[in-house]
């Protein structure tokens, strides 16, 4: 039961912070620059959906992104939780994928990490499937401080 409310946090962590720099449409092509800043200062960030979620941040790292938590329930102990995103383009979209995870620092297992990657991957194709882009993806770059999107009109 305790993996399931840490899976559901970590996935709702995780949609509610990438919702915040999804990829935009494009009227030509050019790039997409959203920084670590922007970020940690958007409302998904600083107001999360789930009140059972305190202390989120963003960490922008070469190639990844770091979000770190804390999950909190009733007649629980605070569970500090790290999650580590890569992401990669499929189809003019970026697909982002759970690297690792830790709750306190002990490792998800890989079954734990599976089940996340599986409700990521089909929740974030929703999302984008409901936005009804326009545009796609050709590259995404990860620095320290920023994700930059290279994005291409719809022809």
């Amino acid at each position: 039961m305790k993996n399931m409310s840490i899976r559901a946090a970590l996935i709702a962590a995780l949609l509610l912070v990438l919702a915040a720099f999804a990829q935009p449409a494009a009227a030509a092509s050019r790039n997409v620059t959203i920084t670590e800043q922007q970020i940690n200062s958007s409302y998904a960030v600083t107001n999360p959906k789930r009140s059972t979620i305190t202390n989120r941040t963003v960490d922008l790292q070469p190639g990844q992104v770091v979000i770190s938590a804390t999950w909190s329930a009733p007649r629980r102990d605070p569970v500090n939780i790290v999650s580590v995103y890569t992401p990669a383009v499929e189809n003019g979209r970026v697909a982002w994928t759970l690297a690792s995870a830790t709750a306190n620092g002990e490792p998800a297992s890989a079954e734990l990490q599976q089940q996340i990657n599986a409700q990521l991957g089909s929740s974030w194709a929703r999302y984008i499937k409901g936005k009804n882009e326009k545009a796609t993806v050709s590259s995404v770059t990860i620095t320290d401080n920023e994700i930059v999107y290279a994005v291409e009109a719809a022809r």
